[in-house]
Parts: structure tokens; sequence; C-alpha cells
């Protein structure tokens, strides 16, 4: 494993525990020895309020590899009480920049 990857999710995740939107959560797997295993996150996002998703709550697994930061986590929709915005058990992948395709972050 990188160490440059576990670093950074080291300190995002003390930043996410000191400042996170209401309703959203994000937390390391746990293993079955009782630690953490910062590459595997769960995730919940709360349905937006007005909208067809109000009140459900959607599940991930976010699955960092050793590249990270500069490569993106694997997103997959899990089992949860959701509202019918998702297939179960479907992977969505973001890339927000591409170096091999010459773009730049957005800030």
């Amino acid at each position: 494993m990188s160490g440059i990857a576990l670093g950074r999710l080291k300190e995002e995740r003390k930043r996410w525990r000191k400042d996170r939107p209401f309703g959203f959560f994000a937390k390391p797997r746990k293993l079955p020895d009782g630690g953490q295993d910062l590459m595997k996150w769960e995730c919940g996002i709360p349905g937006k309020a007005g909208t067809p998703w109000e009140g459900g709550e959607y599940h991930c697994m976010m699955t960092f590899n050793a590249d990270y930061p500069t490569e993106p986590p694997k997103v997959v929709m899990t089992p949860g009480p959701t509202r019918g915005a998702f297939e179960r058990e479907s992977c969505r992948c973001v890339r927000v920049a591409s170096r091999r395709a010459g773009r730049r972050l957005l800030r």
C-alpha cells in the first residue's frame, strides 16, 4: 500500500470528522481485529429535500487504490434503504481529472 495514499486518507478522515455536511456519513470499514481499513470506506448520502429522493439514504462503498489521490476511488452503490434512484450493487466511477488526457483539475 502506498504511504502517500494512507497519509492523505488519514488527513481527510480528520477533516471529515471535524466538518461534514449534515446527514452524510463516511467511515473506514472495520477489520475483524477491530482495526480500520482506510482503503475501503462505507458512505451514506441523504436524499435532497424537495426531490423524489427526499427521505432516502443512499449507501455506497468507496475503494481507494495505492495511486490515490491521483486516481479516483471506485464507488459502488450498496444495498440499503434507497428510493429507486440507483441500481443496487452498481459501480459508479467518477473521474474528476485525467492527467493522461491532458485535463487540468478544476478548482
